[in-house]
This record gives structure tokens, sequence and C-alpha cells, in this order.
């Protein structure tokens, strides 16, 4: 009996051993499931750019789940697929060594999109990155990463790029033309660089014409471009090739362009608009050992003999004279009737004139009554509604498109069918919704009713004319039914409002705009000012420059919206007697309204907008209400060109400035409240405020010596100058009236004090 129960315990004690421990099992299981986390491969080429590049460890921390733990790092099925090095931070051994030391990334043979923007790689891109990539690579984004160098003669070897993208940087030398060979390649952005050399002559006869951009603006490049640019656009939708130095060979390549396919502005081609001037052109080919173009001379009529049957005969035909008699006779009368009519005209007008003449004084009481009515513009970067200028009535169909093969399908895809996800925003002749197409260009789509589309069509006759790189592009359009759909050029940043005050609850955290930035917007504010009133003939008016009409781009780069109320300028003392008249005649039945004509109105406006990014202010630009007009007088009265603490007191709480900043921060200000003068003349044109801007120093500094001299001022002051413009001109300071809604200007306190100069003796900038 009891052997055979020592057997069944020792059986039981077997049984018991073989059965698997719990922990056993789990540690196993995850000892099994390390490995399947990251593949080694990639670990070691994560590992090995960690050291190359010199990351941080609070960026990458050793001994830690890289797809879990390592910014900017995403993994897919246990491979490395995306990686992102945008605001990693270096080591300080890291830094002293940094150069283009990427080697690792071979290693990553899953890779689909590397994302370097802004981190630096300074250094020539290796000659291995062309083939040596990984076959799955598609997205290479390596703006503003400090490259230099030239590009490898076989950076496009790979094949299987879609995105590259290396604008910003240092690059030299030509433009390789295997970067053209790539099939699938979408965007090219190769701006802003210093390449120089002609661009490849490359055929695309096999492309189906899938390019979204090709962008290679900002460059030294040069030759002819008429067969390069004919080829390109077969390939891409944009090309811009604007800010190089390209002539033409006269009748080649330009057969199938019109203006809006291709971005030509700042070359040397001749008879084209916003051109280099001819001088800098042939410094510039002289420099380079290379002959530039000449312009096409146009064959005089008389240089030519006339061919033999246009040749007057020998006899005179007696029938000939006579009815040239006639002739003369039938005209003679018909100028007598258009004089006649053209005195009862004039004779008309003037009654007309004299009897809807107002009382005001002039412009400046025509501000005060719009500043405290005007509309409060929403954030719309393509507001749309007429143009009052000659010739704003063009039909939208002969409007030239860059998106020339867009359909209704595929912008109903787009957004979304336009819903409520991808809605920005109503604006006033339809809603403005986001969309990316197909190839993965982002846009901007407002869909107009047919009942409203009137008010788009001088907007539409503005941009069809003028191309400029302050002026936020049309890319296309097309009609539907009764509804009309425009498509825009798509601002990652948004307008200037949301950039500058509104945060999502993701970034909370977030710095605000240094004054670098704010800095650079306001001078590409004020060059969009400088296209539109001193480079266009007639001048044009914006008429509503604020904070939400200024769109901003990845970079912060401007672009200026709200194209709605742009008019040509409509001075009496520009026009001549017969203009005026003409113009009288066409706006009888037209409605008047709306904000001034004038460009002194476009500086003002953007002298609100100057304090609006100086005191962090929300809504100050865009506002009408009498509280803010009260605000703005009291923080004009912290304005003094003689104390520089004083601005101190009103500068945005978030924006951290050093002691140089603060002394910019403080000329920005002068200039601003030069901008507010509430007498237009006294306004400083927009090209002396584009000039202020870019040497705000200059503003303060020079002050003292122009004090010193000031009865010199006092005879040679003019508005010609942009000194003058700042330094040379009286500044009166205001007051709020009882009322609380309206400012006037002090002038019976000053003239009580004996104070009061005529506009004549002007000399010496005061401000109070």
């Amino acid at each position: 009996m009891l052997p055979r129960c020592l057997l069944a315990a020792g059986a039981l004690l077997c049984l018991v051993a073989l059965l698997p421990r719990p922990g056993a099992a789990a540690a196993s299981a995850q000892q099994g499931q390390q490995p399947a986390a990251l593949a080694r491969q990639d670990v070691a080429a994560l590992y090995g750019l960690r050291a190359s590049l010199g990351v941080r460890a609070t960026d990458w921390p050793a001994r830690a789940d890289p797809c879990a733990l390592w910014l900017g790092v995403t993994c897919r099925a246990g491979r490395v697929a995306e990686l992102r090095l945008t605001g990693l931070r270096r080591t300080r051994a890291g830094s002293r060594r940094a150069g283009f030391d990427v080697g690792p990334l071979r290693g990553l043979t899953a890779l689909r999109t590397l994302n370097a923007s802004g981190f630096p790689l300074p250094g020539w891109i290796p000659p291995w990155f062309g083939r040596g990539l990984p076959p799955s690579l598609g997205v290479v984004d390596l703006r503003s990463a400090r490259v230099n160098g030239e590009l490898p003669a076989d950076l496009g070897a790979s094949g299987n790029l879609t995105t590259l993208v290396l604008s910003g940087n240092s690059l030299t030398g030509p433009i390789p033309a295997s970067l053209f060979s790539i099939p699938g390649l979408r965007v090219l952005d190769l701006s802003s660089n210093n390449l120089t050399g002609p661009l490849p002559n490359v055929s695309f006869s096999g492309s189906n014409g899938a390019g979204v951009s090709f962008n290679a603006s900002g460059n030294s490049l040069y030759g002819d471009i008429g067969q390069a640019i004919g080829s390109l656009r077969k390939r891409f939708w944009v090309v811009d090739v604007s800010a190089n130095y390209f002539d033409q060979a006269v009748g080649t390549g330009f057969e199938n362009i019109t203006d809006g396919v291709v971005h030509l502005g700042t070359n040397c081609l001749s008879g084209a608009a916003d051109q280099r001037s001819h001088g800098d052109c042939e410094a510039f080919y002289m420099r380079n050992g290379v002959r530039l173009a000449e312009a096409p001379q146009p064959s005089s009529p008389l240089s030519e003999p006339l061919p033999p049957q246009v040749l007057p005969a020998a006899s005179t035909d007696k029938r000939g004279n006579r009815w040239k008699t006639i002739l003369a006779g039938v005209l003679s009368g018909a100028a007598i009737v258009l004089i006649l009519g053209f005195t009862v005209l004039v004779f008309c007008l003037t009654r007309t004139s004299g009897r809807r003449r107002p009382r005001a004084r002039g412009l400046e009481q025509t501000e005060e009554g719009i500043r405290s009515g005007r509309r409060s513009s929403s954030v719309n970067p393509v507001t749309m509604s007429p143009i009052a200028s000659p010739g704003a009535s063009g039909s939208p169909k002969s409007i030239p498109v860059i998106i020339d093969d867009v359909t209704y399908e595929q912008l109903h895809h787009a957004t979304g069918g336009f819903g409520d996800d991808n809605l920005v925003n109503h604006g006033h002749s339809g809603n403005i919704y986001h969309g990316v197409l197909e190839s993965g260009f982002e846009v901007v789509v407002k869909k107009v009713d047919l009942k409203s589309s009137k008010r788009c069509q001088g907007e539409l006759s503005f941009l069809s004319k003028h191309n400029h790189r302050r002026i936020v592009p049309l890319l296309g359009h097309l009609a539907k039914d009764e509804e009309q759909f425009l498509v825009y050029k798509y601002m990652a940043k948004g307008d200037l409002t949301t950039t500058l005050h509104k945060k999502s609850l993701e970034v909370e955290g977030m710095r605000s705009l240094d004054w670098i930035t704010r800095l650079k917007i306001a001078i590409g504010v004020s060059e969009a000012l400088c296209f539109l009133h001193d480079e266009c003939s007639p001048p044009l008016v914006h008429r509503d420059i604020q904070a939400s009409s200024v769109l901003l781009d990845e970079r912060f780069e401007v672009c200026l919206g709200s194209l709605s109320e742009i008019c040509t300028q409509q001075t009496e003392r520009s026009q001549s007697f017969f203009s005026r008249i003409w113009r009288s005649s066409k706006s009888l039945d037209k409605n008047t309204s709306g904000p001034p004509a004038s460009c002194t109105y476009d500086v003002y406006c953007f002298g609100k907008v100057l304090l609006e990014l100086i005191t962090g202010n929300f809504g100050l630009s865009g506002s009408n209400e009498a509280d803010s007009d009260e605000w703005l007088a009291r923080t004009l009265g912290y304005i003094d060109a003689y104390d520089k603490e004083g601005v101190s007191g009103i500068v945005d709480p978030s924006l951290v400035v050093d002691e140089d900043h603060l002394e910019e921060v403080w000329a920005v200000a002068i200039v601003a409240k030069t901008c507010l003068n509430p007498k237009p003349s006294r306004r400083p044109l927009a090209r002396y405020i584009l000039k202020a801007l870019e040497n705000p120093l200059r503003v303060v500094r020079e002050r003292e010596d122009l004090h010193s001299h000031s009865s010199q001022l006092k005879s040679t002051s003019t508005r010609s100058s942009w000194r003058f413009a700042f330094h040379g001109n009286k500044y009166e300071s205001w007051d709020v009236m009882p009322s609380g809604k309206t400012l006037a200007a002090r002038k019976s306190k000053a003239k009580s004090q004996g104070t009061e100069r005529s506009d004549e003796d002007r000399g010496e900038f005061i401000l109070v």
C-alpha cells in the first residue's frame, strides 16, 4: 500500500514540475515582443543619428523605446516610417561640430518622410544622398536647414521622391537635370538660394503633367528661359522663376504661356512687366561673362518698301478726290456735333457737382466719418466685392488660371463635400473652405452664389492684371450651374489676427511672435503698399488694411488679402480736368460710399497695424468702437520722439525685447504715430515707410543730428525725402471729445498758447 502512495505522489510532483510557471510565461512573452517593437536595423540607425547629430537626451533618451519616447519618430509595423528633426535640440558638443551628418539614414530602409526644416545641417549634401536614400523615401524637406554647396549631380537618382524642398538655404551652382528625371516628383522647391546658371533644358514628352509646383525664385539663375519654361509648364501646374536674371530669345518657348500660369517677375525679360532695370541686368551678365540678349526692336513701317499693290497710282482720279471732299465734310460736321455735346455735358456736370459738394473740410472729415462707421472685416483671405476702377468689369472667363484642369468633382472631394468640417469662414459673397487636392496641394476655395458673383468681378479683374509676391494669388476658378468657385493659395499661418492672438488648446504654451518676426511682417505689408501705391499705374488703394487682411505662410511671409475694396486713387490734384469729368460721368449712378480712395487712408490704417504689432492689442486695426479710439489716443501719448522709456509702457507683455530691440520698437512706434497723423497731407508715403522699417534705428539715431539743424529743416523739409517724412513733420496730438465718440486735433489749445504754425513752417517733427 505504501509504495503505491509514494508512486502516486511522485507522479503528481512530476506533473506539477512540467506545467509552465505564470511569471516565466510572461517573461518569455515580453522577451519575444521586444524584437518585434522595432527592427534592430532601425534601432541601430536611429542611435547612429543620435550620435552623429548630437541630439540631446531629453529629446531622444537612451535605453528608451524610440517609437514611443523619441520626439519626431513615427513607426509603423515595427519600422521607422517618418522622421522629423524639426524642433530637436543639439548638445553643446553637437552644436560645435554640426554638419550634414545623416549617413545613418541609409539604414532606415522603410522611411517614407524626412522633415528637417529649420534643423541646422550646415555643409554640403554628400554624393550618396542621391542613390543611397531609402527606396521608400517620398518626402524630403530640408528648408532653412543651413545647407550649402552645390547639389549632387545624381540627386534624383533614387527615382521615388514626390516632394523635395530645399528652399531658404545657401545652395550654389546649377540645378542638376537629374531632378527632373524623377517620374513621380510633384513638388520641387529650390527658392531663396544662391543657385546660378541656366535652367536645364529637359524634355517632358513622356510626362503625364501630374506635377504641382516648381519654385526656383530668389536665386541668381540666368540665360534663355524660353525652351526650359515651356518644358516645365508641361510638367508642373505652378512654375515660379521670379527674382532671377533670366532673359529670353525672341519667339521661343512663350507661345502657350499666359499671365498667371507662371511667375516671371523681377527678371530681365524684355517687354514684360515688373522686371529688373536694364543696367542691373547688364552688370550681372558682365560679372558672369555671359552676353545679355538684346531687346527686340520694333520694325519701322518706313524701313520696309511698300508692296507694289499699295503704291499710289501715277494718274489722279477725279472720282477719288470727290469722295475725299465728301468724307472731309462729314467728319467736320461730326466734330462740331461732338464739341457742342461735350460743352453741354461739362455745363451739366459742373452744376451737378456744385449742388452735391459737401460743406466738409475734405478728406480729413471724410476719414473721420469712415473711422466711426467702418465695417469690421472678418478673417477672410479672399473677400470678394467690386473694384471701383476703370476696367474692373472684365468677365472672369477671361482670367488666366494656374490650376486650369480642375473640375467641380475634384473641388467637391478636396473640401469634403463643402462640409462644415472644412468651413473656414462665412465671406461677404460666399463661404470659404479649406481643401486638399488629390496631389496633396492645399488650397482655399470660395463658393460664390451667382447672385453675388458681380461682387467678385472687380477683384478677379485686379488679380488678372497684377501679380506680386505680396498679393494673395488666385490659382483658378470655374462655374457650375448658378455658382462660381474661386481657388486661392492656402496660407498656412492664417492671418495676423489668428497668429498674433488666437491659440489653440494644444499650443497654449507656445511663445508669442518675437520682435524680429513682427518687424518682418510689418516690412512685408509695407512692400505690398509700395506695390499698390507706387508700382501700379494708376495708383491703387487697398482701403481695408488691418490685421485680418495680412495673410502669412509657414515662414511668416506676407500676402495681402481682403481685396474687395481696392480701387484707383482719386485725388483732385492728380486728375486733369477731362479725367475728372470722365470719372464723374461714370460714377453718377454708382454707390460711392465706403473708405476714401486715397493712399493716405491706407497709410493711416497701416499705422494701426503697426501699433497692434507693438502692443498686442486685439482687434485694434479692425475696430471702429469709440473705446478703441480713446485707447488709441491714450497710447499715442506714450510715444515721444525724445523719450524711449515711454514706449515700454505700451509694449506687448508677451514680447520679450532687449535694449537694442527696444530701440527698434521705439522707432517703429514713431513711424506708427506719424502714419496716424490726423492730417492726411502730413502722413509719410509708403516707400518712405518701407525704407524706415528696413532700417528703423536710423529713425531715432538721426534725430539728434537733425534737431540740432532745425533751422535748416524749416527751409528744406519736404514730403519728397524719407528722412523729413518722419523728422520734418509736425504731429498734432489728439484729445478725446466730451462725447467720447470722436477725436479732434488739439488745434484750439495750441493756438491759444501761440504754438500754432502754418503749413509752410513745419520743419520740426514735434511729438507731444
